[in-house]
């Protein structure tokens, strides 16, 4: 098994180089390859092209692909999984990265007509110098795992994980209290990168729209879910069609059945509420939910949501 790694980071003198090395060492142990793409000392472009941009603006599916974009095109379908290694600036990757993602992602290969496989993992590991608790109190980290799981590795890869260092300033006494453990645990993700296990059940940025839904409900297939879990806590986002904005929030028992109070403001103006039970289903490879509903009125309904 293969892992491509996109590492990026300006500096040799940094912690995020050591975990990029503890992380390749643990590959290296369980047998497995690795190929890395080390964009600073690639001196990768990372400005989009006039060219580039005219060929990608008007869905263009020319061969006129520049040779570096080529090359980590090749990386990418001649590997089983995707790493991205690289420090958090100012609530994003580094600059140099997201112009890999500008030129790599281009039409025909990640959209469009795609080249690109089915990638069986996107894993991504990143250093933050605020603590992860309040990266999750500001939204931050929401931020970031909706921007490289949620729209660039977005129904790209079959797994993802999404592993935040945090404290990792130079000034952060945990910098170096930590710094052993950090670095088993990248080791240990490299090493288990490969390891077939059953995959933890959670609805951590999955997207889901409803298929069905009674006459007196509001949602629709328009309605786009943005579900969140931390531990057997859910929540989510929705809106569209009538839904202006609407929050759910409950739990998720042993079963994987979600009980959530929800509200939200309609076309209308007006807020409603009311509770929910669901029931997962897999149906065609896709979870959907079975849901009961009541409006705080007392109305009854159903309905079916499946993930997007």
């Amino acid at each position: 098994m293969k892992a491509f790694i996109v590492y990026c980071h300006p500096s040799e003198d940094s912690f995020t180089r050591n975990i990029r090395d503890a992380f390749i060492n643990g590959i290296i142990d369980s047998g497995n390859e690795y190929i890395l793409s080390d964009l600073y000392k690639m001196n990768f472009s990372s400005d989009m092209t006039e060219k580039e941009y005219q060929r990608d603006a008007n869905y263009l599916d020319t061969d006129d692909i520049a040779e570096d974009v080529l090359a980590e095109h090749e990386k990418i379908n001649s590997s089983d999984v995707i790493v991205f290694i690289y420090p958090v600036f100012w609530t994003e990757a580094p600059a140099k990265l997201v112009g890999w993602f500008d030129r790599v992602w281009s039409y025909g290969f990640a959209y469009g007509n795609r080249k690109m496989k089915m990638l069986d993992k996107g894993l991504v590991m990143c250093s933050a110098g605020n603590p992860v608790e309040r990266l999750e109190q500001f939204g931050l980290l929401d931020s970031m795992k909706k921007a490289m799981l949620g729209d660039r590795l977005y129904n790209r890869i079959k797994q993802s994980e999404f592993v935040v260092f945090d404290c990792t300033s130079r000034e952060k006494e945990q910098r170096d209290k930590n710094w052993d453990r950090n670095l088993r645990k990248a080791y240990e993700k490299g090493k288990n990168l490969f390891a077939k296990t059953d995959e933890e059940f959670s609805l951590e940025n999955r997207f889901f729209t409803a298929l069905e839904n009674s006459e007196s409900g509001e949602v629709s297939s328009d309605t786009i879910f943005s579900y969140h879990q931390k531990g057997n806590v859910i929540w989510a986002e929705y809106s569209g069609g009538s839904i202006v904005k609407g929050y759910l929030i409950g739990t998720m028992d042993d079963k994987h059945e979600l009980h959530f109070d929800y509200r939200h403001i309609n076309t209308n103006g007006e807020s409603k509420s009311g509770t929910c039970d669901s029931k997962p289903l897999i149906i065609n490879e896709k979870l959907r939910f079975s849901e009961n509903w009541r409006w705080s009125t007392g109305q009854e309904g159903t309905s079916v949501i499946e993930e997007i």
